[in-house]
């Protein structure tokens, strides 16, 4: 796995990606040689290079651009299409939605080498004021009080304001895409199992607020392990994650709630998994345009799990245990190509009992999930799948190997709700 790590982080790739859309955009200031300014940059992943169409819902499509500069709440397109010019206006608001490096004409892709600078304009100054004149912001004596009132329940309470913004959230929560997608070959190692599998994922795209949520159900075919018989189980999972970005330039927060039931023969192993961690933090490590992320999760989550254990003469006995486990998630994300992403997520999850307070170094429930991406036309995808899964209450609990490798292959199809 590393080898192909280190091949992928070869490849570089431009922030916005194909087909990915920002919407409610407004155009600033219009330029000179067709360039205008838009109130989104840096911070809503556009960048230098970026390729796209502006649309509007009036009037539906505008016009196409190239990225010359970004900065964090700005940046600057030159507009090298136009097929309506009464269509593009300062008044509308856009959405615009990223288009593939292929499709830039010869002529005008030889504005990507280019260095642009715009100067942000000078404020505005008295011509009577003595331009050397060193104004005073502190006041002339500094007291208790000053200091009281700098962090006192007023500023913490704009702080949390901008945390919890409502309307922006409302915003945010507009732009949500979903996915459904299938598995027609599913196959992992417990009991030589070949599944089907099936599910919904959902999210949205913004650079705040942002909401995920996924259900799934697998049908499967296996080896019982105890008769040798062939037979057919299901297993469902869910999960809903909640971020808020950019608490600080490299802190995002983030909550989650997860469940799992799978069952292996007359074996529910688990019958019921909850996980839930109202609160934790991710720590952005790293981005680029090669790298859309490299991020580092630490969330305490609360563990609940109802286990069937098979007792010698062949019949089962309910097991209830809860704690705590401490999340830790390691995630990159790197697109290879306009058409290739690759994916990595590594959980781990050791163990610690409530009563003892002791942490069980080799209960760890670790889930490496690792992720081809190929986009094949338009909002269609096809994803290879690698996961490995250790769990030591499988062999403990149900005499199953606390190893499993799954691999599948899923076909996916995008939209917007």
């Amino acid at each position: 796995m590393w080898i192909l790590f280190i091949i992928l982080s070869s490849f570089s790739a431009w922030a916005l990606e194909p087909f990915e859309q920002i919407k409610n955009v407004k155009i600033l200031k219009a330029l000179s040689n067709n360039v205008v300014m838009i109130d989104r940059g840096l911070e809503d992943g556009l960048e230098r290079n970026d390729h796209i169409k502006f649309s509007s819902e009036t009037e539906g499509y505008t016009s196409r651009a190239i990225c010359l500069k970004s900065r964090a709440t700005t940046s600057y397109w030159r507009i090298y299409r136009v097929p309506n010019e009464k269509a593009f206006s300062m008044d509308y608001a856009y959405t615009i939605s990223g288009l593939a490096d292929k499709e830039i004409p010869m002529p005008q892709a030889g504005w990507r080498e280019k260095i642009e600078d715009f100067a942000v304009e000078a404020p505005k100054t008295n011509p009577k004021e003595d331009p050397f004149k060193v104004k005073r912001d502190l006041p002339e004596k500094l007291t208790e009080r000053d200091l009281i009132e700098t962090v006192g329940p007023e500023k913490r309470k704009l702080h949390m304001e901008q945390i919890l913004d409502q309307d922006r959230l409302s915003r945010d929560l507009k732009a949500y895409k979903a996915s459904f997608y299938a598995s027609p070959f599913t196959r992992q190692s417990i009991n030589e199992a070949e599944s089907l599998r099936y599910g919904f994922r959902g999210g949205n795209v913004a650079s705040k607020y942002r909401l995920m949520t996924q259900f799934e159900q697998q049908q499967t075919k296996l080896k019982d392990p105890v008769t040798k018989e062939s037979i057919s189980t299901r297993g469902t999972s869910g999960q809903a994650q909640f971020v808020i970005h950019h608490l600080t330039p490299s802190v995002s927060s983030l909550s989650l709630i997860s469940y799992n039931s799978q069952r292996f023969s007359s074996v529910a192993t688990p019958k019921s998994h909850w996980q839930v961690g109202p609160i934790g933090f991710t720590w952005h490590l790293y981005d680029s345009k090669s790298w859309e992320y490299i991020d580092l999760s630490y969330i305490p989550l609360y563990d609940t799990r109802t286990t069937d254990i098979l007792r010698p003469d062949g019949s089962t006995k309910l097991d209830k245990t809860s704690g705590l486990r401490h999340g830790l998630r390691f995630a990159m994300k790197s697109r290879i190509n306009e058409r290739v992403w690759f994916e990595n997520l590594l959980w781990v999850r050791p163990y610690q009992d409530l009563a003892t307070k002791n942490i069980e170094s080799d209960n760890l429930n670790l889930v490496n999930d690792l992720k081809l991406i190929f986009n094949m036309a338009g909002n269609f995808f096809f994803d290879y799948n690698l996961i490995y899964q250790k769990d030591k209450l499988w062999a403990t609990l149900s005499n199953l190997p606390e190893n499993n490798v799954i691999n599948s292959i899923n076909l996916r199809y995008d939209f917007d709700l």
